[in-house]
């Protein structure tokens, strides 16, 4: 979401409307109440009102549409002009937005698992720096950050958003002013109008090409808070014309009204902001180009409530302080919230909402309420963003400067070796010391994450192959191909060609799997995922590979065309048909099944049950799932296919763990750590050994 921008009075005085509250228009009032309810609403409530996040659409149209018309109407002629606009910005938004910041990032530290405190350490500096929606749309294809918590300060995206637009907005309209002369208005709407198409138009192309980047980045919202810009330049002539034609007037706020609510319930995050953000964001114009209710028959009638209108006077302090309580409030009562936690967390949300607009918001508008000289309100911006940056500095890099510790030698069981070495049987498989905290367990990633040895959606047409161990070519080559789930077969990989004089090539990618169809996906994941597929296998043919290992987790999306039903047969069939291939160009295979998925991340169960491991136990059958490549070979009549379960490393017959010898196997909730899948190497040396040997004796 968006905060909303209660402006200072004389901005928000947009047309002349006797039915106004505090100077500010009603009907702006209670859109912004709409758009904050359909937000909170959203995030307690997400299976219920699944589209409320165009809370932030409607937002971002309410603040275009202000600043333009102050500006417009008031135009910057110089530059200190323009400095006095950022300067009324700083005062009216920063403080509340600042205290939010150092109250958040304090409580962070005390309620969630440490394992969670770099990323909202981090989080909080950048939402301070008024760059978090870069920040999100960066770990939105990260795929070391997919499936982590949301971060208590992320909702500082919108705001991020609309501060760049402040930065240059005024700018552009100075520019304008100054190349226009006397044909101002004119000028300005052409400027704007090119503004909102061309980020309109990109917004629905990187939308369909990258849409969890698209969602955050500024360039594809511009297009909305111009929108209601151009609203602003219009809106004077369009006044007067509906001025004596109140059925118009009311037809266009039922319309966007409409249109607005349907977005809340409707309107699913697939494919977002992209076209379908013009249905929200259509309404909201359509509902502030109707006009306040200078008649009977209008909605602010209604809508002009008083309960409605503090909403909208507080809407931002609300917005600001909701987000934390959806965040901390789980990790301060120990379980999932219920119906009267969320309405608890609602009320305190409103509470600190109505002391910090009476106490900080209001004290802080006017012209100079830090003193006369301009120059102390910078000093106050310079001064308060250190001090919203310095929490989430020490948190990150004091509080989470880990080194990774060093295992003694001496050290036996540890690892996969207290479950796979005869040796260590009878002894607890969690193991007697944890080596790794789960925070030092999080950054034990293997080399690949370090290294451009993998394919990412980033560059789809770009197919790394990366090359360890032997230089001489006469020695037995190995390839290790697969997505994520192969990678931390890598780092024992490497051990293990180093110590046998073995070439080691490794075709890697995330987010993907091998597959002769298309999988479903944006439109440059799908032919990505298969070009990397199709190039691969040409790939290991002119290498001339005496042995591959694949590992993959199969089945985490679907074939396009193929129906739901039909789906697994499908992948069946299709893995019977890769396996086929390879061994008809002469290659021995070796299947690894892909390791189990645990139902929450590691690090954070353990980080909140040291005392008992086993609480972050499950059910085998639970956490275990069908691998389709694996059982494609366990099924091969091929003696060129072997398979091999090395979840038996993790798990007994009926129960998975997440801390095995000492060790949490996964930084994540399935993908091993590099100490973990080191800890493999002796017992995946003679099963690499006995296949590599049966391909070598078949040449």
């Amino acid at each position: 979401m968006t905060r909303t921008i209660n402006n200072d009075a004389p901005e928000a005085k947009v047309g002349d409307s006797t039915h106004s509250h505090h100077g500010v228009r009603i009907d702006i009032q209670w859109m912004r109440a709409l758009a904050v309810g359909l937000v909170l609403a959203y995030h307690f409530w997400p299976h219920r009102v699944q589209g409320g996040f165009v809370g932030v659409d409607v937002f971002f149209v309410i603040s275009g549409f202000l600043i333009t018309s102050h500006l417009v109407n008031k135009p910057p002629k110089r530059f200190m002009d323009v400095v006095e606009f950022w300067g009324r910005r700083v005062r009216r938004l920063l403080p509340v937005a600042f205290l939010v910041i150092i109250v958040a990032t304090a409580a962070m530290v005390f309620l969630v698992p440490r394992t969670q405190r770099d990323p909202n350490g981090l989080s909080g500096i950048m939402a301070a720096l008024y760059v978090e929606n870069w920040h999100l749309a960066a770990r939105s294809v990260d795929y070391l950050a997919i499936g982590s918590p949301p971060t208590v300060l992320q909702h500082y995206w919108s705001l991020s958003v609309e501060e760049q637009f402040y930065l240059v907005w005024p700018i552009l309209i100075a520019a304008i002013a100054l190349i226009t002369g006397r044909r101002f208005r004119r000028g300005v709407g052409i400027g704007i109008a090119a503004v909102v198409l061309t980020s309109f138009t990109w917004s629905v192309y990187y939308t369909a090409v990258y849409p969890p980047k698209a969602y955050f980045v500024t360039t594809t919202r511009m297009w909305e808070l111009g929108l209601g810009g151009l609203l602003a330049v219009v809106y004077p002539w369009l006044a007067t014309r509906l001025s004596k034609h109140p059925w118009i007037k009311l037809g266009l706020v039922a319309a966007g009204l409409s249109m607005m609510i349907w977005s809340g319930f409707f309107v699913t995050g697939e494919n977002f902001p992209g076209w379908i953000a013009a249905i929200p964001v259509l309404g909201a114009v359509l509902v502030i180009g109707g006009g306040p209710g200078e008649h009977s028959i209008s909605f602010d009638t209604v809508l002009r409530w008083k309960p409605v209108q503090l909403i909208g006077d507080w809407s931002y302090s609300i917005y600001l302080w909701h987000w934390p309580f959806v965040v901390l409030t789980p990790h301060a009562v120990g379980r999932e919230m219920t119906w009267p936690i969320k309405l608890a967390a609602i009320a305190l949300t409103l509470v600190l909402s109505a002391c910090t607009k009476t106490f900080i918001e209001d004290k802080f508008r006017g012209l100079h309420p830090l003193g006369v000289p301009l120059r102390r309100t910078f000093i106050f911006l310079v001064v308060g963003m250190a001090l919203a940056v310095a929490p989430g500095a020490v948190v990150t890099y004091v509080l989470g400067n880990t080194k990774l510790p060093t295992i003694p030698a001496s050290e036996t069981c540890v690892g996969a070796a207290m479950t796979l070495d005869p040796a260590c049987e009878g002894r607890d498989p969690h193991g007697e010391t944890l080596y790794f905290t789960p925070t030092q367990t999080i950054k034990d990633l293997s080399i690949t994450y370090k290294t451009d040895c993998r394919w990412t959606v980033d560059y789809p047409t770009h197919y790394p192959v990366c090359e360890f161990g032997a230089k001489n070519a006469d020695a037995p080559s190995v390839a290790l191909w697969g997505n994520s789930h192969a990678i931390p077969y890598l780092d024992p990989l490497i051990v293990l060609a180093d110590q046998n004089n073995w070439k080691l090539s490794s075709h890697l990618a995330g987010a993907c799997y091998p597959a002769t169809m298309e999988l479903v996906g944006s439109d440059r994941t799908r032919p990505g995922c298969l070009g990397w597929t199709n190039y691969t296998i040409d790939e290991l043919t002119n290498r001339d590979v005496d042995l591959i290992v694949m590992v993959s987790r199969t089945l985490q999306t679907s074939l396009v065309g193929v129906p739901e039903q039909d789906q697994a047969e499908v992948h069946r069939q299709m893995f019977v048909d890769i396996l086929d291939d390879l061994t008809s160009r002469g290659f021995h295979v070796l299947v690894i099944r892909h390791a189990p998925v645990l139902h929450e991340r590691a690090p954070d169960c353990v980080s909140s049950h040291e005392s008992d491991y086993s609480a972050c136990d499950y059910p085998r059958d639970s956490v275990v799932y069908e691998d389709h490549l694996y059982e494609a070979a366990v099924n091969s009549t091929s003696p060129a296919i072997t398979a091999v379960d090395l979840n038996d490393a993790m798990c007994d017959e009926s129960t998975c763990r997440s801390v095995v010898g000492g060790l949490l196997w996964t930084w994540d909730d399935q993908h091993m750590t590099k100490t973990f899948a080191l800890s493999l190497a002796p017992f995946l040396e003679p099963i690499i050994s006995e296949a590599l040997e049966a391909s070598l004796a078949d040449r």
